[in-house]
């Protein structure tokens, strides 16, 4: 069975990475074949693990990569994919078409604003079958779309992270970050919310991990020597090495406006670090306040900071906290979600072809 897959770009960035850790275990009864309609910075990962990676910027290129009707199914991941492809799947090849609908533009407006794209709609009524990332997600849509749908779960890479151990006595009282410095990630909150948290702790520092635009980080470098915190916040770049990083944090935190379902969250109760996060998008899919950590309304720095010295100054309740995470992060790791989804490509394939 030839499975065709189909992504927007292989650049760094939540669907993209999600889903490249879903490829590396999807069955090797099938082949995973990639297409893109830009490259990136995963480029050489995707090459290195699907049997072939194609990025097609014209129309001819996607007319003469589908000519042979050689796949069964095509995975189409985001609405802008299957605005390009699905006219020519529906029309011109005999292919089974799964839409895996994740939190992308129209799934994420549909859920936080209530706008339908009704677009997506009709594409979607045009595939075989619809997967999604949550039931939120699904509740969504339509209930005939939901019917023939499946909830596959966020992926996560989790599993190297369940063995870390828990910080040590002696450990600095380090709040990591694991988000792009961009303005929708609200850093600045942070900032606000460490001046506080020092008051209380002293040690408390912030380790930013991620890469964003210059004018915001020289925004937040100074907003940090304004608030007497520029010692303590750390814009540290990218790290390939998370788990060294998780190793040495006590908290987890996340303060964005905007968020699907962040993966970030989910490394982070895998090592059985408490997380404290704004109720953005559908990180409530996956921490529950007080229950994996501590979920606050967005923009409210008082509560932020708050929560943070609870779980700096109560190593007992940070621990307890971390191992409820450990054990919900343990059902999203990516060997579960990749052989759901599996399944599902088979049976659809197996169902078109009938």
């Amino acid at each position: 069975m030839r499975v065709l897959h189909v992504l927007e770009t292989l650049a760094a960035g939540g669907v993209e990475t999600t889903f490249l850790n879903v490829l590396r275990h999807l069955s090797t009864a099938m082949t995973h074949d990639v297409l893109a309609f830009a490259g990136g910075a995963l480029e050489s990962e995707y090459r290195a693990i699907a049997n072939r990676v194609t990025i097609a910027r014209r129309t001819r290129d996607l007319e003469a990569l589908l000519a042979d009707g050689a796949y069964d199914v095509a995975h189409i991941l985001f609405e802008r994919c299957a605005e390009r492809l699905l006219p020519l799947l529906v029309t011109r090849t005999a292919t089974a078409v799964v839409y895996g609908k994740n939190y992308d533009f129209s799934g994420q407006w549909r859920t936080t604003e209530g706008f339908h794209w009704t677009p997506d709609d009709a594409m979607m009524a045009a595939c075989d079958g619809v997967t999604f990332t949550t039931p939120a997600l699904a509740a969504g849509y339509a209930p005939e779309e939901t019917a023939r749908g499946c909830v596959l779960g966020k992926g996560a890479d989790v599993t190297p992270l369940l063995s870390i151990e828990p910080p040590a006595a002696d450990a600095r009282q380090r709040v990591l970050v694991i988000a792009n410095p961009t303005p929708r990630k609200r850093l600045g909150d942070l900032v606000a919310a460490l001046a506080i948290v020092r008051q209380t702790v002293p040690e408390a520092e912030i380790r930013v991990l991620g890469q964003g635009d210059p004018p915001e980080e020289a925004r937040l470098r100074a907003l940090a020597h304004q608030r007497g915190t520029a010692g303590a916040f750390d814009l540290a770049g990218v790290s390939r090495d998370v788990a060294a990083e998780l190793r040495q944090a006590r908290v987890v935190a996340l303060c964005s406006g905007s968020e699907g379902v962040p993966t970030a969250l989910l490394e982070a109760m895998a090592a059985g670090r408490p997380v404290v996060a704004t109720d953005a998008g559908h990180v409530r899919s996956i921490v529950s306040d007080g229950v994996e950590g501590f979920v606050v309304p967005i923009g409210d720095v008082d509560a932020i900071a708050d929560r943070l010295i609870r779980l700096l100054q109560d190593p007992a309740l940070a621990r307890q906290l971390g191992r409820r995470g450990r054990a919900r992060a343990r059902h999203h790791a990516v060997e579960a979600i990749a052989a759901r989804l599996s399944t599902v490509l088979a049976a659809q394939a197996v169902r078109h072809a009938a």
